[in-house]
């Protein structure tokens, strides 16, 4: 689940969720490279309350990050309440609501899924008319808890003479792997004036229905999705992104799919609604509605959108960069870096080697970089003339080891606006 649906489910706002991120004590199981979406899994909602349990009961992050570190049981943290309930018998009341968290507490209104010949429904528990809003907020919150996805608009079904209803939908499970589609998007270009120009991301939705109710956008515009996405005349393609008439065409690197659109004025606006294949369409879901609200109608180039460093600097000379380098390790940010530390994420920058007055070669998957017409480096940064990005590196030493961590400046920095990824590379021996 993304993390304004994880946030959701706990009852939490998405800034704690990084913060817990950055200090370590809970991490995304998944971060999608394309659209830097978080996701959590339904098993890490234990974990949530667990940290805020303990949070309640006065243990400071690092105790916390101890305690879950370690793994300790639910009877383990119980006994530690009881010791900080002994130290702290003012706070007796807030203990006794960190207990309450810790052990979980039910949905206000239950909620079952049903096997139906249409397919699988999730359904809520008779609720007076006037809590059908509340009542749909409970389903969306059990649907994301066991692992399933949304999949039609919310109905009402009541009882004759009585003011009782149902809250309905429809839902899928999702698979617990994911599978990277990997779609033909070399398709015949056909023009669409209409859609030429910068569109504004407003969210992602189950349905289409959502957005014109105004409710359950997974996602801010201004949180994990890219502010923009350009629509290039003639379909070309920057970053990730490239179109045809009714289709938008995205190819991460690791997966590629055909996204239909469709264009509808509302409100003043010009809006897209893609039919969108996004993290639970690869998890054997249905496409999400990832909607646009149109800026301008402007032909707008990728060279010119392009973020650009200044790649001018001189030589000055580094002895201790010189040598091959082979990677070990991916980071989203250098704090994140340990040697102990090592991500599963596949390094497609791979190698790098500095050369005696400012040459250097890279080998990103199968492909090499090298000649000083495409990149050069001078002591503190590699300058990829062939991208206009100036990369900043240093050496750090850790018992006897020493490890280059150099910016990755992708697509997502220089046309997404995403902070820069790091690389961290031992020496080759």
């Amino acid at each position: 689940m993304k993390i304004g649906e994880f946030a959701r489910i706990c009852n939490t706002k998405i800034s704690v969720l990084r913060h817990y991120d950055k200090e370590g004590l809970l991490k995304p199981e998944y971060i999608d490279r394309f659209t830097g979406y978080r996701y959590y899994s339904a098993e890490q909602v234990e974990v949530f309350f667990r940290i805020a349990a303990l949070k309640k009961a006065g243990f400071s992050l690092a105790q916390i990050n101890e305690f879950i570190s370690e793994k300790r049981s639910s009877q383990e943290l119980i006994e530690l309440f009881r010791l900080k309930r002994a130290q702290l018998y003012a706070a007796l009341s807030d203990l006794k609501e960190a207990e309450k968290t810790l052990l979980g507490a039910e949905l206000m209104i239950n909620v079952i899924f049903i096997e139906t010949n249409e397919g699988l429904k999730a359904k809520s528990e008779k609720v007076d008319g006037s809590e059908f809003n509340s009542a749909c907020e409970a389903i969306e919150q059990a649907v994301v808890s066991q692992d399933c996805q949304r999949i039609s608009e919310y109905r009402s079904f009541g009882e004759p003479g009585t003011n009782q209803i149902e809250a309905v939908c429809d839902v899928v499970r999702l698979n617990g792997t994911e599978t990277e589609p990997r779609e033909n998007t070399n398709l015949p270009f056909e023009d669409d004036p209409l859609v030429v120009g910068k569109w504004e991301t407003i969210g992602e939705y189950a349905v289409k229905q959502d957005f014109f109710a105004d409710k359950f956008c997974t996602e801010s515009p201004y949180t994990e999705a890219p502010k923009e996405i350009y629509f290039l005349p003639e379909g070309k393609r920057y970053w990730c992104y490239g179109w045809t008439k009714g289709r938008l065409l995205i190819d991460t690197g690791e997966s590629t799919t055909v996204n239909p659109y469709e264009i509808e004025d509302y409100n003043g606006d010009r809006y897209m609604f893609v039919s969108h294949k996004s993290y639970n369409y690869r998890r054997g879901g249905k496409p999400t509605v990832l909607v646009l609200r149109q800026l301008d109608n402007k032909a707008y180039s990728a060279e010119g959108l392009a973020k650009k460093d200044d790649i001018s600097m001189p030589f000055a000379d580094d002895r201790r960069v010189i040598g091959k380098w082979k990677a070990f390790d991916f980071c989203r940010t250098k704090e994140e870096f340990s040697p102990e530390r090592k991500s599963e994420q596949k390094l497609h920058f791979s190698e790098l080697e500095f050369l005696e007055n400012g040459s250097c070669i890279s080998r990103y998957g199968d492909e090499i970089i090298s000649g000083d017409n495409m990149q050069v480096w001078t002591k503190g940064y590699v300058l990829r003339k062939w991208n206009s990005s100036a990369c900043a590196y240093e050496i750090r030493t850790v018992n006897g080891t020493d490890y280059l961590i150099i910016e990755w400046k992708s697509g997502d920095y220089i046309w997404g606006g995403f902070d820069t990824d790091y690389y961290v590379f031992i020496r080759s021996v």
